[in-house]
């Protein structure tokens, strides 16, 4: 009555990785999550009159090293993610997406060139000659001439 068991055939498999997670080196931290990590200090360096060039010398000799620019984006990422608010993403596509988006006016409502009725059209010149202001363009058809 006792059926024997089928071992399972991934247990040394499982046995394998989990040698190798104790074996892998921690992560370093990113230099985004080192400055959320210390976001109050960088507060508090900022109301000291400490400059962002200063904050990141500061950062650079703890092995962070960041330029002025990404620093401050670092910061006002930290801080709205510290206030709960979403990161803000800024990327050409989702400038298009939301110009796109903006409603059109109908077609009749569009302002641009209209046809013009043959009453709004320029007389017809007098003794053969053109009016100036066709005759200047630089296309010319042999009704101007």
């Amino acid at each position: 009555m006792g059926e024997a068991v089928e071992p399972d055939p991934f247990s040394k498999l499982r046995a394998f990785l989990r040698e190798q997670i104790e074996l892998a080196p921690s992560r370093k931290p990113t230099a985004l999550e080192a400055v959320k990590a210390v976001l109050p200090e960088i507060k508090e360096l900022k109301a000291k009159c400490r400059t962002d060039a200063e904050i990141g010398e500061f950062l650079a000799r703890m092995g962070v090293k960041l330029s002025v620019g990404t620093l401050r984006q670092y910061i006002q990422t930290a801080t709205r993610e510290l206030a709960g608010r979403k990161p803000v993403r800024r990327r050409g596509k989702a400038k298009a997406k939301s110009a796109a988006k903006a409603p059109r006016a109908p077609a009749e409502h569009r302002p641009g060139p209209q046809p013009r009725s043959a009453a709004e059209r320029d007389p017809v010149p007098t003794r053969g000659h053109a009016p100036a202001s066709s005759a200047l363009g630089h296309r010319m058809s042999n009704k101007d001439l």
